[in-house]
């Protein structure tokens, strides 16, 4: 059959790789192939015709062995059979290198006469190309699909869903990250009324319409924010950004992407509100912000408000390179320039108070907070916030030093003159520009009290001038009562009278505050005096309103102190006089506080006597001390005030007649906390009320006697009308006799009563 010279030639020049096999397994030996076969094997006839399929195979293939039950079941069949493309990892002989390909064999029986197979016809399709094309289309679609899942999750994460409009259909189509967004159930089918339903307002419909419509309109894209109320019920914000497909200026189709940031919407709100406090804050404060250079200090950037804080404008500051160290105040400048430079070199950033003078040469306290920017480890700029801190510095400072004065007026030892000019340096320390004044106003007349600052000349010219309605600062405002205001000496008319005194001192402005006390009188009048014309700023304004306060505290203090000193003094000489003290007894600690004319009244040291209960109880009289403890713990049993009267004996013997008062305090609890009480010496009216007693008897016995015998005798001269002159001598002479005796006791009880007073 294949010597057949047609079929030979047929078989040869079929295009599909082919081999005759003989049936004898499991060699099946290679009868004929093809030139096909012959190329792709990349062989001769003389290498294959004649040897073992698997033989020849096993140089070419690493898995030859493969073949073998495709062939047997042919072979048991009798019927064709195809092997579906199956990869095989060809070696080329020469140079081992295996290349893998991808073989569809089709195995076909050829039966003898004797109905067996005789021969196997093999032919090879190299479907590689195929296969990997298919694989590679296997490939694109998974990762397709993977992408889609990706971009899907990728959506939902990022809140991103997309939409179409058919406008050829009228069919809306949304995907399912955008039904989440909307909140609405997946098989949610959108329609053009359902959709504008959701828009919070008619703005934002109206939004919405105009942004597609332009589009259309000019064949481009729009990107608009939107708010819109969920089926749930829920205020989202969206962005969507969409784009209008035209055919023939015809839309046909309008897509788009929609992101939920609603999220962002808030982080962006917050942001917002924060930035607006932020600048709110630097705002009220009104920082200015400045930038220089760290090696010169020459300044590079500073903010407009230079001009409200200094009165400076930033092309005066950034035009002259020492500007800022210039204008530091002196006795501020070395130290504040020094640290700021110490610092920067470390890179360390810093915050430091100093002193300016602004535009009309007042001064203002700085807080200076710098941040240290450095390049390459080495400072290179300086940037930083000068805050105004004039008024806080005033107060602190204010309060420092009222500190200081307030602890001098309660140090009596400190006359007033002392404590007053102490107080007015303060405070020209605090505006070192201005000179203070303290006047007394006495008689509708000034007198200084306290100058330190001023010229002596200038003190004495005004020294004792009347207070007026045109007597300067200070006079007219003793007169009106009322803070006067001249910035101006020169050109006020209330100066008329003084200010050639003031001109030739170089005193410019003058403002004054008078001192009224709790009646309303004037007391004294503050000024303050400047060698420029100036009217008062904030700053001063403070300084004025806390001075004069102060002042009035200190004067009303001195005032007070004396009254009381006073009142003391005679309240000490009446206790002397009248022999009267009293006394405190706290009961929880024993601890006994008695005047100093207690101290007298029983007759001990102040200084070297500890009063206690255990003490005067050991001083009463003995016949005194259970009775007068009866009485005291009934006073603390019964919460009742008490009078009594006891003796005592003070240490030099003598025994003292005391009446005391005493009543008791409780504590919240109702408890005996405190007694207090005083003590009248009454020995004196007791010794007074012994010798009335004396007298009383003496008159009743010793002038009694003498009496009846004289009533008797003249009685008996009267009843004997007759008797002898003898008689009537001795009568007489009994009578003269019991005058005398009785004139004795008469001149005995007027000299009691005349040499010991009551």
């Amino acid at each position: 059959m294949i010597e057949d010279k047609y079929g030979s030639v047929l078989f040869n020049a079929y295009p599909i790789p082919a081999i005759l096999l003989k049936a004898d397994h499991p060699t099946y030996t290679i009868v004929a192939a093809n030139d096909a076969y012959f190329a792709f094997t990349n062989s001769s006839k003389e290498e294959i015709i004649g040897y073992s399929l698997i033989g020849f195979l096993e140089a070419y293939l690493e898995d030859a062995d493969k073949l073998l039950p495709g062939l047997q079941n042919v072979l048991l069949n009798k019927k064709a059979h195809k092997q579906p493309a199956v990869k095989y990892n060809f070696r080329t002989p020469h140079t081992n290198e295996v290349v893998v390909k991808y073989l569809e064999v089709f195995s076909n029986p050829l039966l003898g006469d004797d109905g067996e197979v005789e021969f196997i016809l093999r032919t090879i399709s190299d479907v590689t190309e195929l296969v990997e094309a298919q694989q590679n289309e296997k490939s694109i679609h998974e990762n397709l699909l993977k992408h889609e899942m990706f971009l899907n999750e990728s959506q939902r994460i990022a809140k991103i869903g997309y939409w179409e409009v058919d406008y050829i259909n009228s069919i809306i189509t949304w995907s399912d990250v955008l039904k989440e967004i909307y909140e609405v159930p997946p098989a949610y089918q959108p329609t053009y009324e359902t959709g504008m339903a959701f828009y919070k307002t008619n703005e934002y419909r109206e939004i919405i319409l105009n942004a597609v419509n332009e589009s259309i309109k000019h064949h481009g894209e729009f990107d608009i924010e939107l708010e819109i109320i969920t089926a749930a019920g829920n205020v989202r914000w969206l962005r969507t950004t969409g784009k209008a497909d035209m055919e023939d200026g015809i839309c046909v189709r309008l897509y788009g992407v929609t992101q939920d940031i609603t999220a962002s919407k808030a982080v962006e709100k917050e942001l917002t509100d924060s930035r607006n406090q932020y600048q709110a804050l630097i705002e009220s404060v009104e920082g200015v912000v400045w930038e220089a250079d760290a090696d010169t200090f020459e300044f590079t950037y500073i903010s407009n408000k230079i001009n409200d804080l200094l009165g400076y404008s930033p092309e005066e500051w950034l035009s002259d390179p020492n500007f800022w160290a210039n204008h530091i105040y002196q006795g501020d400048r070395e130290w504040a320039v020094t640290f700021c430079q110490a610092q920067t070199t470390k890179g360390l950033n810093h915050v430091f108070d100093y002193r300016m003078i602004n535009a009309d040469g007042g001064i203002v306290w700085i807080k200076d907070l710098v941040s240290v920017i450095a390049e390459n480890g080495k400072p290179k700029l300086l940037r930083g916030v000068m805050i105004d801190i004039t008024e806080s510095k005033l107060l602190e400072n204010l309060d420092n030093l009222e500190k200081n004065v307030l602890e001098q007026v309660a140090n009596k030892e400190d006359d007033l003159q002392q404590v007053l000019v102490s107080y007015l340096r303060g405070i020209e320390n605090l505006l070192p520009c201005m000179k203070c004044s303290l006047l007394q106003v006495k008689n509708n007349k000034v007198y200084t009290l306290a100058a330190p600052s001023l010229p002596k000349d200038y003190t004495d010219a005004i020294n004792g001038k009347p207070i007026g309605a045109k007597a300067g600062s200070c006079g007219t405002a003793a007169f009106r009562k009322e803070k006067v205001t001249v910035t101006d000496i020169a050109t006020d008319p209330l100066w008329d009278n003084y200010k050639p005194f003031a001109l030739a001192h170089n005193l410019r402005a003058c403002w004054s505050c008078p001192i009224i006390n709790s009646d309303g009188e004037v007391m004294a009048v503050f000024g303050m005096y400047y060698g420029d014309i100036k009217e008062p700023g904030d700053a001063e304004q403070l300084v004025i309103d806390r001075s004069t306060a102060m002042l009035k505290v200190i004067l009303e203090n001195r005032q007070g102190a004396r009254i009381i000193e006073e009142t003391t003094m005679l309240m000490t000489q009446g206790q002397e006089l009248a022999k009267f003290g009293n006394w405190q007894w706290d009961i929880q600690n024993n601890e006994v506080k008695w005047s100093d004319e207690l101290y007298n009244i029983y007759g001990v040291d102040k200084k070297v006597h500890v009063a206690t209960y255990e003490s005067y109880m050991a001083m009463l009289h003995t016949d005194d001390r259970e009775p007068v403890r009866d009485i005291l713990f009934k006073a603390l049993n019964t919460h009742e005030d008490i009078v009594f009267e006891e003796r005592i004996i003070r240490p030099d013997g003598e025994t003292r007649h005391l009446k005391s008062w005493g009543r008791v305090l409780c504590d919240s609890n109702g408890q005996p906390e405190k007694m207090i009480g005083s003590c009248l010496d009454i020995t004196a009216a007791k010794i007074a009320e012994s010798q009335l007693w004396e007298i009383a008897w003496m008159q009743s016995h010793l002038v009694r006697g003498p009496l009846a015998r004289l009533m008797g005798l003249v009685g008996l001269l009267q009843e004997e009308q007759q008797v002898s002159k003898e008689i009537e001598g001795e009568l007489l002479d009994y009578i003269m006799t019991t005058a005398h005796e009785l004139d004795k006791v008469v001149r005995d009880i007027s000299n009691r009563t005349v040499t010991q007073p009551i």
